[in-house]
């Protein structure tokens, strides 16, 4: 395994496949004109752009022989810690989540898994006269200006994908 990094060793296959399937969301949002359908791929978009994100912090955890089924960017640096080990690419990560493109891809998909607050809801009936096909054309058509345009959306994967490429060269077993 002569010149092979420990992340070639451990499979960076699903981070890639989660910013592939990102990619052909982005594609679908920007080849429709219907806006329920753009939401959707949108939407999609950014729940693919998280997973790559924490596909990656999967792939770190191996880099590191942590064992961890699912790990926490904070996961990762107390266990380094215990260990008197520094990661400078969870020192990275963790300073691009609390301001940078990162933090902006966490906040979307939190959007997308909350209901928009009520104060920007126009026109809601009574809960009380509320059926279940009333539900679900009051989600489709509430506004989706927190939704980032699929332009944005891009972006950011762009970013990511240029981010992980520099840190998975960085990550060479010697």
């Amino acid at each position: 395994m002569a010149g092979k990094t420990r992340v070639a060793k451990y499979q960076a296959d699903r981070t890639n496949q989660k910013l592939y399937f990102c990619r052909l969301s982005c594609q679908a949002a920007g080849s429709t004109n219907d806006k329920q359908l753009y939401q959707a791929h949108c939407e999609t978009a950014i729940f693919h752009l998280y997973g790559a994100l924490l596909a990656f912090t999967q792939e770190l955890g191996h880099f590191y022989s942590l064992n961890m089924t699912a790990p926490t960017l904070s996961d990762i640096e107390q266990a380094l810690s215990e260990r008197t080990q520094v990661s400078p690419e969870i020192q990275r990560l963790q300073q691009l989540q609390q301001q940078g493109f990162i933090a902006n891809i966490e906040r979307a998909y939190e959007r997308c898994l909350y209901a928009v607050p009520p104060d920007t809801v126009v026109d809601e009936k009574p809960s009380s006269d509320l059926s279940a096909p009333d539900l679900i054309v009051n989600v489709v058509t509430l506004s989706n200006q927190w939704l980032p345009d699929e332009a944005t959306i891009r972006e950011w994967r762009n970013q990511l994908l240029e981010l992980i490429e520099q840190l998975r060269a960085g990550m060479v077993e010697f």
